[in-house]
């Protein structure tokens, strides 16, 4: 180790640094040289006596910089999933039920639904809450509905923080603007599922038991399958299931849409994403450069979309903040951009002063016209075995016939650079306004993502260390 080397060198002499590491090695090599000049400069021993000094000092700084590193370092790698995942936050308990009042229960807004447990594949149970439209529905007494009468399903996926109450109005917001069902899954650890603690593949696992839940209903029909709930049938058309992510959801998402299409060969019928990341060590190289070199050592965590977003032919549509706070936009630009190389349809919506969590709010009725627009084109001009098929027909879509949003070349954002091919049938960007909407008191729950977090924990150790060395030397 340099640092021994360095100990054990004669006073007032040529010292040899044989080591170059970090931190200690940095130190050790300016100290090197500062003695070599005591030595060489024929002031003496009192020359030597000062080289010998700072030579110690700044051996000491190095191992205090060396050990601050492997403390962070350490702390990083112990604590990084509950630095990502937060079922409590702001002091609201964890179960929808103990939430303030418009924070509990579908109910509070006149919604249909039905609660469920669902079974995954490692015996953990979720929670989930489908909010259903008129059109699902088929009583005992009813005529039987076939699929083309069903409304559209779907999968909600949140963000890091709080139980899925907190959600209830934007989802009430996509319940009637949308016409869809809106299936509300809770994570492991989260609200009324299982007491586990959450992980990036316990969460993988929960998003594929929602959706193979929604599959393999018993099926009445083909295309549809029949939820059975207090006597009454809930149909579920399964050509027609969309998948939303949020923050963290998008990563969850984009999981969700490889698993359906590359393993289960039953793709979702589109993906929208909002604010989302490319992948968590993109995240930490953004907001803590100071610690990416280490990430390949301590960093468990991946949730990697982009390496999923080229791979998957699935329509996607993203929904950025332009101004988000927590993720930088340039991440779903980069994503989109990833997207419109393989993506059958690939859109991108801009929410002119949209943060991190009120983009929903922040983007008004062209918010919703965007998401509406998407569904809409889908259904109505992409088969749902169109992508099993690896279709590369493309014209099906046509953007003048559901957007009003759409902008030429010369009028996109600076920001937004669309790689891959320009098709205008293929890739679309849209930007829309920043009027607000009621969002029902939903804009005040802030909700953090990780990095940020664990940018000021790691803050945090770090001043506690220096605090302790400070505290070590005034004892001395």
């Amino acid at each position: 180790m340099t640092s021994s080397s360095l100990d054990n060198a004669p006073t007032g002499g040529t010292v040899m640094n044989t080591g170059g590491g970090s931190g200690g090695g940095g130190a050790a090599a300016a100290a090197a040289t500062v003695a070599a000049a005591g030595a060489n400069g024929g002031a003496g021993g009192g020359s030597g006596l000062m080289g010998s000094f700072l030579f110690n000092v700044l051996l000491r700084i190095g191992k205090v910089g060396t050990g601050l590193i492997a403390i962070v370092a350490g702390l990083l790698y112990a604590k990084q999933e509950s630095l990502l995942y937060f079922p409590e936050i702001n002091g609201i308990p964890r179960r929808p039920s103990s939430n303030p009042r418009t924070y509990r229960s579908p109910s509070e807004y006149k919604i249909p639904f039905t609660s469920h447990k669902i079974a995954c594949s490692d015996n953990v149970s979720i929670h989930a809450w489908l909010l259903l439209q008129p059109s699902s529905f088929n009583t005992p007494s009813s005529s039987s509905k076939d699929s083309t009468s069903t409304a559209p399903t779907i999968i909600f996926f949140h963000g890091n923080a709080g139980n899925i109450g907190l959600r209830l109005p934007n989802a009430a917001q996509m319940y009637h603007n949308l016409g869809c069902n809106i299936f509300m899954v809770e994570y492991r650890g989260y609200g009324d599922s299982d007491d586990v603690k959450p992980n990036e593949r316990g969460l993988k696992l929960d998003a594929e038991a929602a959706y193979e839940f929604l599959l393999n209903s018993s099926s009445s029909s083909r295309g549809t399958s029949s939820i059975s709930k207090d006597g009454t049938n809930i149909n579920i058309d399964t050509d027609k299931i969309f998948v939303f992510g949020r923050s963290l959801g998008g990563a969850v998402a984009f999981h969700l849409a490889s698993y359906a299409e590359h393993t289960l060969h039953k793709p979702l019928r589109g993906i929208i994403v909002e604010n989302t990341f490319r992948s968590i060590s993109r995240m930490v190289d953004t907001l803590m450069p100071y610690i990416a070199p280490l990430k390949f050592l301590v960093l468990r965590m991946d949730w990697n979309s982009e390496r999923i977003a080229p791979t998957i032919q699935t329509p996607i549509l993203y929904l950025a903040g332009e101004n988000d706070e927590l993720v930088p936009h340039s991440h779903m630009v980069e994503l989109y951009n990833k997207s419109v190389v393989r993506s059958v349809y690939a859109k991108i919506h801009i929410i002119k002063g949209g943060t991190h969590n009120d983009s929903w709010i922040m983007g008004g009725v062209d918010y919703f016209v965007a998401m509406k627009s998407f569904l809409s084109n889908v259904i109505l001009h992409h088969p749902s075995s169109s992508v099993c098929r690896h279709s590369t027909d493309r014209s099906m879509y046509h953007q003048s016939s559901v957007s009003s949003f759409d902008i030429m070349d010369d009028e996109k954002p600076s920001s937004i650079s669309v790689s891959g091919p320009k098709s205008a049938s293929k890739s679309e960007v849209t930007m829309g306004g920043n009027q607000q909407i009621d969002g029902s008191g939903s804009g005040s729950t802030s909700i953090p993502l990780m990095p940020k977090n664990l940018l000021s924990m790691a803050k945090e150790a770090t001043n506690k260390v220096f605090n302790n060395v400070s505290d070590k030397k005034k004892e001395i």
